[in-house]
């Protein structure tokens, strides 16, 4: 990815370039950011800079993954700004907590929290460039704009920002600036382009898979295919001979808290390390852990529902009425693990020094990966540099240091930089995964509405792996709407802990709990004989973001209409990071008498919009990978995954995606997040749909779309 090192922007000072700085983390001096960086401030900006030319950089200060913050912040930052964005040169910044603050790109939260912050430092820099021009013609601000990278005074005079911005760099940026109004916006809330698409189509992008360094060794890492399993013996003799093998390593990473235990094979190429792999013999010690199995976790967890659980929320009294209850319905609902398997395999490159580190890399957390390596290993802060990529997909598993960890204790070993680059083989069956979990839902009736309502969640959670916690947190609840009007609800959490590593994928929790919610409200609305999406906005009265994506949504599909022969159709609404959506999915039945997923409309509401074209991609690859879990998922067998590759994990193909329609509403209000957007609706939404057109209620998943009777 091209980046531009703040050595060499102060080189580029001495000619032509007076670099604004007015991007300042809010309490932060410009002498501050001088002595983070050893610069003179009044050469640094760390947002936006201006050459005398008057050509603009804006730094995206968050990790690009896919979602589209390398355009998107530079958009935000433009409109308050006023040039334009298609003129703009856009640049990664680097990772420096001091300068940009928190970076790490997780829970679709950067617009999110980052929207008002690069308003306000557009604002300021506009502001004192339109100073600078006032004090140039000696008249008021109040008498000139800024449009187009210039700034206008009455008389129709005119001067560039590149004329401007040195005067610029000499006045105090105001802390409070005055904004635009919505209605004045022409970049935010526009489909425009985005820049890094070309150069991933034509190869120009760089992503962690591409670095290297001279005198690399490529490392290749067996682990036990039985989590937790350790090192007994390996036959380092042997796997040294193999041509281009350098060592022999034990290494480890930890995984909350766990250590995970490996054997490395390094090497000065990548097939030698590989090859020097599959020569390994290792002898592991599994603790009797390979007897683990899908089943006898499902066990566990049907026992667990036995107990109350952990009240993670309640209204009204609904153990009152359960109690009393003469009749109370009740279903439970089964999810698998799944992987995140993102296209660009895991990797990590890492030099560690004696006075200095450098980390080379795609990753969604580059302070989190320096602190690590500071801490560890006694090193400076500003003596460890992170590189970091574009990366090729992410869904929470880059947001992790496991991968680094081996890296630079193979690094500590060596005396070399090292590359440690997982296979999919490994990705897929070391994890960390997305937690499997069983739902139980109860709820009681009356006048044909609900008036309580239970659901329990059996699961492990991410923050409470190895702890000595015993009770559930509120993160276990993800994705359960307690928005419905029943005046009885509880959610009750059940905690399991055990050896399998799970962590952060796409919606979290939100990917699991609501295919049992939106199952169970469904099953609930035909019991009572109503329409389920009626059903569900009589029970939205006063709650106007879900009613607006369910109304339109059901305007969109013409719900109310007849149904074509053959088909059915469910629905299923969400939240998922300030984002409220509806979703519709459309089967039919085919002549070999299987299911086909044949259209997904979905509705979201994400306050401001700042790239629709962005919103709607991430919400198609959102529905996309929602659609591959529900359909596929990963099983435990002897005490490992049993699906290893693609051939048996496989990913949504071209020939099985369905029509996708996405309307956007987008308001005043500040920004949601949007890169997960669909996914929580898409299990339950289908599931609802074959109920609709079989009469079958699925409550396991993955689902078999064969011979669905």
């Amino acid at each position: 990815m091209p980046t531009i090192s703040r050595r060499k922007f102060i080189q580029a000072s001495s000619a032509s370039y007076a670099l604004l700085a007015v991007g300042c983390i809010p309490g932060t001096s410009k002498e501050e950011i001088a002595n983070v960086s050893g610069i003179p401030s009044e050469s640094l900006n760390q947002f936006i800079t201006i050459d005398t030319k008057g050509t603009v950089t804006l730094f995206n200060h968050r990790p690009e993954m896919g979602q589209g913050t390398f355009q998107s912040i530079p958009m935000i930052l433009a409109e308050e700004l006023e040039v334009d964005i298609n003129t703009v040169i856009i640049r990664q910044s680097e990772a420096n907590r001091e300068l940009y603050g928190r970076q790490m790109v997780v829970g679709s939260r950067s617009i999110q929290s980052e929207y008002m912050k690069m308003r306000k430092i557009g604002a300021a820099s506009k502001e004192i460039l339109i100073q600078a021009a006032a004090n140039r013609w000696k008249v008021s601000t109040e008498s000139c704009r800024a449009e187009n990278g210039e700034v206008i005074n009455a008389d129709g005079d005119k001067l560039s920002y590149g004329e401007l911005v040195k005067a610029a760099t000499q006045i105090p940026a105001p802390k409070d600036p005055k904004l635009k109004d919505h209605k004045d916006f022409t970049i935010i809330g526009q489909p425009i382009p985005r820049q890094d698409i070309p150069l991933k189509t034509n190869g120009e992008a760089r992503f962690g898979i591409d670095a290297s360094a001279p005198g690399m060794l490529y490392a290749s890492i067996e682990r036990s295919p039985v989590f937790l399993g350790t090192v007994k013996d390996i036959n380092k003799d042997d796997v040294l001979k193999v041509p281009g093998v350098k060592h022999v390593f034990k290494t480890q990473r930890k995984v909350y808290g766990t250590n995970r235990e490996g054997v490395a094979v390094l090497a000065d190429n990548y097939w030698s390390a590989v090859q020097g792999r599959k020569a390994l013999k290792v002898e592991w010690d599994q603790k009797g852990l390979e007897k683990e199995s899908s089943e006898t976790i499902l066990k566990r967890y049907k026992e667990a529902t036995k107990g109350a659980g952990d009240d993670l929320f309640t209204i009204g009294n609904p153990t009152n009425v359960f109690k009393n209850a003469g009749e109370v319905i009740e279903a439970a609902y089964e999810m698998p693990y799944q992987a995140h398997v993102p296209m660009e395999p895991m990797n990590a490159m890492v030099h560690i020094r004696k006075n200095d580190a450098e980390f080379w890399g795609s990753t969604q957390n580059p302070n989190g990966i320096k602190d690590y390596i500071s801490q560890t290993y006694n090193i400076p802060e500003d003596k460890v540099t992170i590189n970091y990529t574009f990366m090729g997909g992410g869904f929470g598993r880059r947001s992790m240091t496991d991968v680094v960890e081996e890296a630079a204790d193979l690094s500590t070993k060596s005396g070399t930089p090292v590359k440690v680059v997982w296979t999919r083989e490994d990705d897929q069956t070391q994890g960390p995964f997305r937690a499997c979990s069983y739902n139980v839902c109860r709820a009681v009736l009356k006048d044909g509405k609900v008036n309580a309502l239970e659901h329990k969640v059996v699961a492990q959670e991410i923050r409470n792996q190895t702890g000595d916690k015993n009770t559930a947190g509120r993160q276990l609840m993800g994705g359960i709407n307690t928005h419905y009007n029943i005046p009885n609800q509880t959610v009750r959490g059940l905690l399991q802990k055990h050896y399998i590593p799970i962590s952060y994928w796409r919606a979290v929790y939100h990917s699991t709990n609501p295919f049992a919610h939106e199952s169970f409200i469904d099953e609930l609305a035909y019991k009572v004989g109503k329409d389920p999406l009626q059903f569900r906005l009589d029970m939205l009265q006063g709650h106007e973001r879900f009613k607006r994506v369910l109304e339109l949504v059901a305007k969109k599909t013409n719900w109310k209409d007849p149904k074509p022969a053959h088909t059915g159709r469910g629905v299923a609404l969400a939240e998922r990071s300030g984002a409220h959506f509806a979703m519709v999915v459309e089967i039919v039945r085919t002549s070999e008498g299987n299911v086909r997923v044949k259209k997904i409309t979905t509705a979201l509401d994400v306050g401001t919009c700042i790239n629709p074209d962005t919103t709607r991609a991430q919400t198609e690859g959102s529905i996309t990978m929602g659609l591959t879990a529900a359909l596929h998922g990963l099983t435990i067998k002897n005490g490992q995954i049993a699906e290893t590759n693609f051939d048996t994990y496989p990913l949504l193909r071209m020939d099985e995606s369905p029509e996708i329609e996405t309307h956007i509403i987008s308001t005043d209000a500040s920004p949601d997040g949007a890169g997960e957007s669909g996914l929580p609706t898409v299990a339950p939404a289908l599931a609802n749909a074959i109920f609709d057109l079989t009469g079958k209620r699925i409550r396991k998943l993955p689902i078999d779309l064969r011979n669905l009777t």
